[in-house]
C-alpha cells in the first residue's frame, strides 16, 4: 500500500481540494468515472494528475483505499482554515508577516486550476505580469475584475490591465451600480484554496513601499466562499464580460 499512500500525499498536497474530493469520489464510484472526470478535468496539470491515477490499473480495493487517503487529505483543510499576515511598508523589526509583492507572484505561481484577480488600482507590474503569463501557460484559468473609467467616472486610471494575457476579463457596469459606487475591493484566489483579502492595488507603490496590511487565508471554506460570491454577482448580471 506504501505506493498508493504516496501517492495520495502527492496528490493531496498539489491538487486543489475540490479536485481532491472530485477525484475520490470517482474513485468510489468506478473506473468509467475516473475516465470521465480524468477527461473533464479543467487545467493542465489537473488533467495529468487524474491521468497518473487512471494509468495505475487499480484494483477495486486499491481505488477505494486511494479514495480514503485522498479524502483524509482534506481533513487539515476542512476547518478554518490558516491566516497569516502579509505586509508592505517600513520594517517593525518584528517578525510580522511576509512582503505583499513577494506573496501575490508566490500564489500565483502555485495555481493549477484558476486564478481570481480584483482590484481597483491595477497596474501591469512587471513581476505579476510574469507570473501570470506563466499561469496562462499552465493552462490555468485567469479572470480579471477591475475598476474602469468607463464605469467609475471618478476613477483616473487609464489603460488595459496586463494586456495580452489570456484571461477572462469581468466590469462591473457603471448601470449596475449605486450613484457614486467604486469598484474597491482587493482580492487575490487562488483555487478556490488560498485567498489574499487586503489594502494593496497592484501597483508598484502599494506591492513595494507604502503601509498595506492583508490577510492571506489558506484552507477552510473562505477562499471558495470569495470567489463563489463574484461568480454569482456575473451570473446574476451585476458583473458582465468584457468583450475581446
Amino acid at each position: 500500500m506504501t505506493p498508493l499512500i504516496d501517492l495520495a500525499a502527492v496528490l493531496g498536497r498539489d491538487l486543489p481540494a475540490r479536485d481532491v474530493r472530485r477525484l475520490a469520489e470517482a474513485l468510489r464510484s468506478g473506473p468509467g468515472a475516473l475516465r470521465q472526470v480524468a477527461a473533464a478535468a479543467a487545467g493542465a496539470a489537473v488533467r495529468a494528475a487524474y491521468r497518473r491515477v487512471v494509468d495505475q490499473r487499480l484494483s477495486d480495493a486499491d481505488r477505494q483505499f486511494l479514495a480514503g487517503a485522498l479524502l483524509g487529505h482534506l481533513e487539515p483543510r476542512a476547518a478554518t482554515g490558516r491566516i497569516d499576515v502579509v505586509w508592505t511598508g517600513p520594517d517593525s523589526g518584528a517578525a510580522a508577516g511576509r512582503l505583499t509583492s513577494a506573496v501575490v507572484v508566490d500564489l500565483i505561481d502555485r495555481a493549477v486550476t484558476n486564478v481570481l484577480l480584483v482590484g481597483y488600482a491595477v497596474h501591469t507590474e512587471p513581476t505579476v505580469a510574469a507570473a501570470l503569463r506563466r499561469a496562462a501557460a499552465r493552462a490555468v484559468t485567469i479572470t480579471l475584475l477591475v475598476e474602469r473609467a468607463t464605469d467609475n467616472p471618478r476613477f483616473t486610471g487609464a489603460g488595459t490591465a496586463f494586456p495580452g494575457i489570456d484571461a477572462i476579463r469581468l466590469h462591473w457596469p457603471r448601470e449596475e451600480r449605486p450613484a457614486g459606487a467604486s469598484l474597491h475591493a482587493k482580492i487575490l484566489v487562488i483555487d478556490s484554496d488560498i485567498a489574499l483579502v487586503g489594502s494593496a492595488n497592484i501597483t508598484g507603490a502599494a506591492l513595494g513601499h507604502n503601509l498595506e496590511c492583508g490577510l492571506l487565508v489558506t484552507g477552510g471554506p473562505v477562499p471558495a466562499e470569495v470567489r463563489e460570491h463574484v461568480e454569482r454577482l456575473f451570473n446574476r448580471g451585476v458583473l458582465t464580460a468584457l468583450s475581446t
